[in-house]
């Protein structure tokens, strides 16, 4: 088994999902949530101006506490309002947590836990080139655990060889 570096430091951007679905502030939530069932599975849009920048974010799980709970002045549960009458805007959480493409693992997990946010927008140059989820982060995490276990078993291994010896 060859050795390599830990990727605990790598840079944010290597591990970020490139396909990000954008929305517009003046879409509805009914064309959202079409999207999200019938084409893509996309659980979160970043929502982007003409100009590419980022004015939010929604989530499915935005789209569920506004407009499936009864205590949302938009729900259609108790409301006169249908997904055609909401926009993005209405739902989604306004300057969301964004990292820099170059940003180290640690550092994002800090940032999405102090923020309480599971999907964050990865930003080079002011637009966004990815997402990146908290399970990303974790699967990544994990799989760089089980790397150095096997590393600290193979010392484990050559300590009890050359100890035997002695």
């Amino acid at each position: 088994m060859g050795t390599r570096p830990t990727d605990l430091r790598m840079d944010i951007g290597r591990i970020a999902d490139e396909s990000v679905a954008r929305v517009t502030p003046d879409a509805t939530v009914a064309e959202i949530a079409h999207t999200m069932i019938s084409q893509s599975r996309c659980a979160r849009y970043v929502v982007v101006e003409e100009s590419d920048q980022i004015s939010g974010i929604i989530t499915d799980q935005d789209l569920i506490a506004n407009l499936l709970t009864e205590e949302s002045e938009l729900s259609v549960l108790t409301a006169e309002t249908s997904g055609d009458d909401v926009r993005a805007a209405d739902v989604m959480t306004r300057d969301p947590l964004t990292v820099p493409a170059d940003a180290e693992i640690p550092k994002v997990l800090r940032q999405m836990n102090e923020a309480g946010a599971r999907h964050v927008p990865v930003v080079e140059d002011g637009s966004v080139i990815g997402m990146i989820t908290l399970d990303d982060l974790i699967t990544h995490v994990a799989g760089e655990s089980a790397h150095v276990s096997a590393q600290m078993d193979n010392v484990a291994g050559i300590i009890r060889t050359e100890s035997t010896h002695d």
